[in-house]
């Protein structure tokens, strides 16, 4: 994959809006999996189908304000396609993460968020060439033996949950690394490209999803929020990617899984056997190590002067 743009592999001084929003970013898709609980007498596709169209809207309003369909209007074809297949990754990953939602797997989930930064790190280093510190290393590897040890012994677990949500939204926050569009810009053309195919779908097969008088008088009232629940948590993820490296994002989002799990116990009761809970806790606290270490050193770092 060819990159479009080159990043430097050094974060940039002032980092720290960047690591708050990519922080509240996966805090805000982790707690999200309540609000998508409440509409469980609505089948996913539709409530998929509804978070495109709403968050077309929202991002058109966006985008119209800021003057931003000038630069839209400018993409080559490359960066189109580029953004075309990174919106299929989101919603395959919507998909994955509004079933899992609605069906009580948020276990599964999280670990999915928790193995999607091992494939986001390893496309960092593969195709931009971003470097890994050898605390980073070991703790990938620890990571990725928790991971495999969690596949082998949690027989409770839909392992095809987190298989999807990892390797989408792994590969998803890499694609977003190579693109110079702005986060909004770049979430209204997915958006957009999304809601072609589903047009088409309607078109083709004769599917259409449930209209708003459809639906129970609870999931008619709040369903019209999926809009804004999708957009700013994405917008601020994709906001915090373009400004830091790919291998620090992606140690960031060991708070959604962690997120998931609390969200998992305290309000599913979803029951996890204590090799799957004491694994899971283990390689989230290598990562948040990790993720420590990285702030440390990179506020400890001097200052360039500009010349």
């Amino acid at each position: 994959m060819k990159r479009i743009i080159n990043h430097s592999s050094h974060l940039p001084e002032n980092h720290t809006v960047a690591i708050c929003l990519g922080v509240g970013a996966n805090i805000l898709l982790g707690v999200s999996s309540l609000y998508w609980r409440e509409l469980s007498d609505v089948s996913p596709q539709t409530l998929v189908a509804y978070r495109i169209i709403l968050s077309l809207l929202l991002l058109s309003v966006i985008v119209f304000s800021r003057n931003g369909f000038y630069e839209i209007r400018k993409i080559k074809i490359e960066l189109l396609a580029l953004h075309c297949l990174a919106s299929l990754l989101v919603a395959a990953n919507w998909t994955a993460f509004i079933w899992a939602s609605v069906n009580g797997h948020i276990l599964e989930s999280g670990f999915g968020y928790l193995l999607a930064p091992l494939l986001s790190i390893a496309m960092g280093v593969f195709f931009y060439h971003e470097s890994l510190r050898t605390t980073q290393v070991i703790s990938i590897i620890i990571a990725l033996c928790s991971a495999v040890l969690l596949i082998l012994y949690s027989d409770e677990l839909n392992h095809w949950t987190y298989i999807v949500i990892a390797t989408t939204w792994g590969a998803y926050t890499c694609f977003k690394k190579a693109t110079p569009l702005n986060a909004t810009n770049g979430l209204f053309v997915e958006t957009a490209f999304l809601s072609i195919c589903l047009t088409l779908i309607i078109i083709i097969y004769g599917w259409a999803p449930a209209w708003p008088n459809e639906l129970s008088t609870q999931s008619c009232l709040i369903i019209w929020l999926a809009g804004a629940i999708s957009i700013i948590p994405l917008m601020m993820f994709a906001s915090a990617t373009s400004k830091i490296p790919l291998s620090m994002m992606g140690f960031f989002q060991f708070i959604l899984p962690t997120t998931q799990l609390i969200v998992a116990l305290l309000f599913y009761k979803q029951s996890i056997s204590t090799i799957s809970l004491i694994l899971f806790v283990a390689t989230i606290g290598a990562l948040a190590l990790v993720l420590l270490y990285e702030l440390i050193t990179s506020l400890a770092r001097p200052k360039r002067l500009p010349k």
